[in-house]
């Protein structure tokens, strides 16, 4: 089913769609494409446009896609024959959102990087360089507007779209009894008590790796699914940062854990073993986004086996941009690097992947089932810095304390972990949030 990204995103997300062509050549003479002015090497020619000079340079993209290893410097050799002179590098890293705060801190961080913690709008400006001058505006690229910092300058954009939603392995389902997919809690209960009597993991969650729970307990994807268009950005506005919303999510997994219906040994649970195991039917269902399908597909399953619905009892599917990509400031190659932002806009590494393009028309059919339910998406608002600010300065971590909840035996002490983070975020709040 051939579709554009934009399919189930309404115009009262406030939200524009994603990149294309290059816009027009700007007719001022003496300006370039990108909005600067001529330099002595952009010369004008005979028509009185003005010539860029050739790229040239080195530069190093860190991703996080350890399994696209090979693709990438497939893409990136692409891209300089394409470009002559050019070098790009893509480093993958796994442990990614540990390793890049760390580089950056030393002096060395990579010329393109996504923002990681404790990145926001109030400090874009110390790690990017602004990238107002791409070609490309509020209407070619889905959460264009997000990528600005508090100066008002565009520093950040995301490659990729994603819904949130539960991946399922459809003969696990068919070989426990179960003819639909579960359409509230308690039935996602029952079936789960049917996949574990059948010999099925009912629900993986690669625990050991930690950073794939990161939709069950994610504040923005936690308050999307229960139709709060704020998103993570209500709990600077008030003293419970794991408030009862947080609760029901986080307790349908701790639930689960008690009942045996996670994997055997959790904290063995890895990511490459799970994705293995969905994929030829020892586990269930896992919940994420719409990137990860595919990965099932290219470890065996047949594509029509692997399907997505939404979360049970969701009042949205979570819809959200992508890892947001930024050059650093830093950068030796800035023109080169920015050249290599627009060439990823528009043209996706992974046909996997949900372009922020709108141009791009793609055929998804895991996207077309999660949205034959009815579920309608719903975007976060544009909100500030005070949520991760607030965040970063009590040095919470959400998926550990995740996985240090659901584990915890003890229903008092489990209880009063929460209570404990939400006197930190009480407490601190007021220095952040205007008024207090």
């Amino acid at each position: 089913m051939k579709k554009l990204i934009a399919l189930g995103l309404t115009a009262a997300m406030s939200l524009s769609t994603l990149a294309g062509c290059a816009s027009e050549k700007k007719e001022e003479i003496g300006v370039t494409e990108a909005g600067n002015t001529a330099t002595e090497s952009e010369t004008a020619n005979s028509t009185g446009e003005v010539a860029k000079p050739e790229l040239t340079g080195k530069i190093v993209v860190a991703s996080n896609r350890t399994d696209l290893e090979e693709d990438l410097a497939a893409y990136a050799a692409k891209f300089m024959e394409e470009n002559p002179g050019t070098t790009v590098e893509f480093e993958t890293i796994k442990e990614y959102d540990d390793v890049i705060p760390t580089r950056i801190a030393g002096g060395e961080a990579p010329d393109l990087f996504y923002v990681v913690d404790p990145i926001n709008q109030d400090t874009y400006a110390d790690y990017f360089l602004p990238i107002d001058d791409l070609d490309f505006t509020a209407d070619d690229i889905l959460f264009y507007e997000n990528g600005r910092g508090s100066d008002g300058n565009l520093y950040v954009l995301p490659l990729t779209v994603s819904y949130c939603g539960m991946i399922y392995n459809k003969v696990a389902f068919k070989n426990a009894g179960i003819e639909n997919v579960p359409k509230t809690v308690d039935e996602f209960y029952e079936d789960c008590d049917k996949l574990k009597e059948a010999g099925i993991t009912p629900v993986g969650t690669a625990f050991k790796d930690i950073w794939p729970i990161y939709a069950w307990c994610g504040w923005g994807e936690v308050n999307l699914t229960a139709g709060d268009e704020r998103g993570e950005n209500k709990y600077a506005e008030q003293d419970e940062i794991y408030d009862d919303v947080m609760l029901d999510s986080m307790n349908i997994v701790r639930n689960l854990y008690k009942k045996g219906e996670l994997e055997e040994d959790i904290m063995s649970a890895n990511w490459d073993q799970f994705k293995l195991d969905l994929a030829q039917g020892r586990v269930a269902m896992h919940y994420s986004e719409t990137w990860l399908p595919e990965q099932f597909v290219e470890l065996g399953a047949n594509a029509e086996d692997i399907g997505m619905f939404p979360f049970p009892g969701a009042k949205n599917i979570k819809a959200g941009s992508g890892k947001q990509w930024g050059i650093s400031k830093d950068t030796e190659s800035p023109e080169l690097a920015k050249a290599f932002l627009s060439y990823m806009l528009n043209n996706p590494v992974s046909d996997a992947d949900i372009p922020s393009n709108k141009n791009i028309a793609v055929e998804d059919p895991f996207v077309a089932e999660l949205l034959s339910y009815g579920v309608e998406p719903l975007s976060p608002i544009l909100g500030t810095a005070a949520f991760s600010n607030i965040r970063n300065a009590i040095e919470l971590d959400g998926q550990q304390f995740f996985l240090t909840y659901v584990m915890e035996e003890d229903d008092a002490k489990a209880q009063q972990l929460v209570d404990d983070w939400n006197a930190k975020w009480a407490a601190e709040r007021p220095n952040w949030v205007e008024g207090n």
